[in-house]
């Protein structure tokens, strides 16, 4: 009963073991080609990195990325000693929408650099936004020629006395026409008034 049993399946076991077997073999090779184009891939990688350190350290090359409103926005490849006017240039120039006053076309070019080209209105944005921030320093700035005792010991660093002598400078001098007249206050030494010069204005 048992051998007719065996019998019955064992074409079907034969069978089995054969599928396992032929799946066995395609894995195998699979994973050595797997492993392979890895392999090659990591090659060319290394190779790539090496042209790289080559082109900017052996051939005195770099590498710039210049972008914005230039008709040809990309990577390029110049001469160490290049300048920004070069890769300007060699980039098929600006656009008429450009903005060139905020460019030092006369600045050397560093490797791996990223130059950035703003229209007119960006420029102007910026040229704003950098007003705003000049406006916002001044507005927290004592003014030494204005300020009485009071305001004079907001001033980081200066008490009574400093503020007083302030005051009597004035009266004696008549108004500050530099920041560094501290000096000749008894009292502000020179780094005592470094310290001070982004605090007060005349």
């Amino acid at each position: 009963m048992v051998k007719e049993r065996l019998k019955k399946f064992l074409p079907l076991i034969l069978a089995t073991l054969a599928t396992v077997f032929v799946l066995a073999i395609y894995f195998s090779q699979s994973n050595n080609e797997q492993a392979d184009a890895w392999e090659e891939n990591e090659s060319a990688f290394q190779q790539a990195t090496e042209d790289s350190e080559k082109t900017t350290e052996e051939t005195g090359k770099i590498i710039v990325d210049i972008k914005g409103e230039i008709n040809k926005p990309g990577v390029y490849e110049l001469e160490g000693d290049a300048r920004v006017k070069e890769v300007i240039l060699e980039a098929g120039g600006l656009t008429k929408q450009a903005e060139e006053k905020q460019l030092n076309l006369a600045e050397k070019l560093q490797d791996q650099q990223m130059i950035y080209i703003p229209n007119k209105e960006e420029a102007e944005e910026m040229a704003i936004d950098g007003d705003k921030e000049t406006g916002d320093n001044n507005e927290d700035m004592i003014d030494i020629n204005a300020a009485d005792i009071n305001e004079l010991q907001k001033i980081s660093g200066v008490g009574p006395a400093k503020a007083q002598a302030i005051v009597d400078y004035r009266e004696e001098n008549g108004a500050f026409e530099s920041v560094d007249e501290l000096n000749e206050i008894s009292g502000f030494g020179e780094k005592t008034v470094e310290k001070l010069r982004d605090s007060i204005k005349i």
